[in-house]
């Protein structure tokens, strides 16, 4: 089991590297889900590598963001850049760039994000089809998921352990692009989940505690996962280095190489805290309907509950205990009515301390240790002196009297040449020349940009060579194959269009609560029309159908491995009563719908088309493609040729979360509702930060939160200035009248926001 640690610099793959990581997972420039990371120069992720080689470790570049089509060449300059090095691996949310980089550069490894979302059996078994080496899965999967996961798949799998996590599920969270233009499947998230609300639910309502997953560990090791991640790229080195040493103890105790008993586990977990920990829970491994997942006070960094205030006066106080030594310069966090109050130690007599604020804090105030001195003189990060990692050329040299001919190869790119040399001989009068000879001399690689491995070398005769002449050849060598051997690859986009012929003149999409309206909207319109309704109800499409509608199938975009039989079971009655068109939502519907023949089935606005790498793969499976809901005017206009669909009106679910903020504040009295069912209630909030009081609706589907926005993402005050797709219509969550659908359809309601489309998707 491979233990997986963040690195926001080079510095930070020291301190993984030294403190027991066997990975690191890094960024080159800012096109990575961590775009407001150092993030490496090509240089100093060369110096990393030649660490990690050095310790026979690995480093996984991310790539994990959606990529517009302008952006495709400068990615594939990087990775061809990088190319020759043959990175461990490469970190990849968008589908066009696994694509390009499958075709392209086919001996790198592919990782797929959890941006990707792959929750589910059909999921992993796309992923392994595509040809995806390793998968991080969702973050909300149980231990029993995750098992039934392993059972039916080979693929690497990879799970997170430690850290944060997204309240809404990765890789479908709209929040921070729709509400401030940064979009957090590219990088940029603002964090509208570590916000303050205040309505029907008050405080940091969608906060979620961060993982910490040390009790999980064996069970994890058990089930076959192979590798566990930590999370935090924009953390600091002693964050890394702490957790790299105890996760690697865990690892180590699951393994059966060291015994540690309950008091020395409980000293580990609690230096993982000290260095940073918002309040702390066993994510979604022991059940996906957790009641404790939130805490709505506080979204930032407690570190380690050490007491409680006993006794105070100004400048000092008794703590009831110490659940960890204090010394002189540490940090501490005080909370007094849930508001923090950092402090710094003076001094420590016994359980009395003194700090740096002369305030008078109340009994029973909770103090934390958010920065230990002593932690940090524990684990000092040590900093090497690296030459650039270089890539390998192989040589193999036959010397004859007066000739040397060498064979040059580039394995990774599959070049090689071959070349010729005249050489000044002489007769062997003592020593002749030898193969350690010629292995010392060109070895010798200095400033150029490879390392020379020699494969072979062969001696027909015996002479002599003097060095210098050998020092000329293999110069002249070395110059020839930096020239020859590093061919610089040339990225061409696509031109040709892949545009469905058939034409539609809409696409709507309609939930239970919204189709009586819709049914009476609908005699105004035209019949080449296609009507997806979001049920689950057999018996409701088949009365459908005999109305005369042309009917399709929403699939859900979360499904997990628990439901995927009697939904499986539920597509079928759908096709047997002849419906051919369907909404797919994410990967695993091509999984499961491969068996069916002459389906239409329709890329959901979830499985992102932002290039034309990403339409020309697609186009594969799919009959229709939509634009992103998150996609802007110039970015759209490149995709005309490529893509069908473009949402003009939705209701757009900001957050998709598996955890229920109703169980959390309230009480649930459903058990995990059929798919598709709503909760009967609903709540009403507002965010306090920010100068406009933006509001929002929560509903709840299938025991999930959905955060929606009050003002619609409404494209009617652009659409004559659109490309000619097919326009796309929801009546999803919220209620609509005959009246209001006709409005929206015929472009008279043009309220709403439009997103990124004009401002640009950032």
């Amino acid at each position: 089991m491979e233990l997986l640690l963040p690195a926001g610099s080079l510095n930070h793959t020291f301190a993984a590297f030294d403190y027991g990581a066997d990975a690191c997972y890094l960024g080159i420039g800012s096109l990575n889900a961590r775009a407001g990371a150092i993030n490496f120069s090509l240089e100093d992720y060369r110096k990393a590598l030649t660490f990690a080689r050095k310790r026979e470790t690995k480093l996984y570049l991310t790539f994990n963001t959606l990529l517009k089509e302008k952006e495709i060449d400068q990615v594939f300059k990087i990775i061809d850049d990088i190319y020759d090095f043959l990175p461990d691996g490469i970190i990849v949310q968008d589908i066009g760039l696994a694509s390009l980089i499958k075709r392209e550069f086919p001996k790198v490894s592919l990782i797929a994000s959890t941006q990707m979302g792959f929750h589910n059996v059909s999921g992993i078994k796309f992923a392994e089809d595509f040809g995806f080496k390793r998968v991080i899965l969702s973050r909300e999967l149980t231990l029993k998921e995750i098992e039934s996961i392993r059972k039916a798949s080979s693929i690497q799998l990879e799970v997170f352990i430690h850290g944060a996590i997204c309240f809404s599920f990765s890789g479908y969270c709209f929040a921070s692009s729709f509400l401030g233009g940064n979009s957090g499947n590219r990088g940029k998230c603002s964090q509208v989940c570590r916000m303050l609300f205040k309505g029907d639910v008050n405080g940091f309502a969608f906060n979620l505690k961060d993982l910490a997953g040390f009790d999980f560990v064996k069970k994890l090791y058990e089930i076959g996962i192979d590798s566990l991640k930590i999370e935090g790229r924009l953390k600091d080195e002693l964050y890394v280095a702490v957790n790299a040493f105890v996760y690697r103890q865990f690892i180590d105790i699951a393994k059966g190489k060291i015994f540690l008993d309950k008091k020395e586990r409980e000293r580990l977990k609690k230096l993982s805290a000290i260095v940073f920990s918002r309040k702390r829970w066993n994510g979604y491994f022991v059940t996906d309907h957790p009641d404790d997942s939130i805490d709505p006070n506080f979204p930032g960094n407690y570190g380690l509950f050490i007491g409680k205030v006993k006794s105070a006066k100004k400048g000092q106080m008794i703590l009831d205990r110490l659940s960890f030594p204090l010394s002189r310069h540490d940090g501490i966090l005080i909370f007094e009515n849930k508001e923090p109050v950092p402090a710094k130690v003076l001094n420590v007599k016994g359980n009395t301390v003194f700090i740096s604020l002369h305030k008078r804090f109340r009994k029973g105030s909770k103090v934390y240790l958010v920065h230990s001195v002593r932690v940090q003189n524990r684990f000092p990060v040590k900093v090497y002196n690296l030459k650039p990692f270089k890539p390998q050329i192989f040589l193999s040299i036959r010397l004859r009297e007066g000739s040397i001919d060498v064979k040059a190869e580039n394995r990774v790119r599959e070049v090689a040449k071959s070349y010729f040399f005249s050489m000044r001989t002489e007769p062997a009068q003592k020593a002749p020349i030898c193969a350690d000879d010629i292995i010392k001399e060109f070895k010798k690689s200095g400033d150029f940009s490879f390392e020379a491995v020699i494969n072979s070398v062969k001696i027909e005769e015996e002479f002599f060579v003097r060095r210098s002449e050998l020092s000329k050849i293999r110069k002249e060598l070395f110059r020839l194959i930096e020239k020859d051997l590093f061919p610089k690859k040339h990225y061409r986009t696509f031109e040709k269009s892949f545009k469905n012929e058939k034409r539609l003149s809409a696409i709507f999409v309609v939930d239970k609560n919204n189709l009586p309206a819709f049914l009476k909207f609908s005699k105004r319109l035209k019949k080449d029309f296609v009507l997806f309704v979001k049920t689950f109800n057999i018996n409701l499409l088949k009365e459908l159908i005999e109305k005369g509608m042309s009917l399709g199938l929403v699939m859900p975009l979360i499904l997990k491995t628990y439901e995927e039989e009697s939904f499986r079971q539920f597509v079928h009655q759908a096709f047997k009563i002849g419906i051919k068109n369907i909404l797919v939502p994410h990967y695993y519907g091509i999984e499961m719908l491969k068996e069916l023949n002459g389906l239409n089935l329709f890329a959901d606005y979830t499985i992102y088309t932002l290039n034309r790498e990403s339409a020309v793969f697609l186009k594969n499976h799919f009959s229709y493609l939509t634009i992103s809901v998150e996609d802007d005017r110039q970015n759209i206009e490149s995709l005309s040729d490529f893509c069908d669909i473009i949402t003009i009106y939705q209701d757009t679910p900001l957050f998709q979360s598996q955890t229920c903020i109703k169980k959390v504040f309230f009480f649930c009295p459903n058990k995990n509702m059929e798919i598709f069912e709503k909760c009967l209630s609903d709540y009403r909030i507002e965010k306090v930060a920010g100068k406009i009081k933006d509001r929002f609706k929560v509903e709840f589907e299938n025991c999930r939160t959905i955060l929606l926005w009050d003002r619609a993402f409404n494209l009617n005050r652009l659409r004559k200035d659109l490309p000619p797709f097919i326009p796309r219509f929801d009546f999803v969550y919220k209620t609509y009248t005959e009246e209001e659908m006709e409005k929206i359809f015929s472009g008279i309601n043009r309220t709403g926001h439009i997103a990124n489309t004009l401002r640009g998707l950032a």
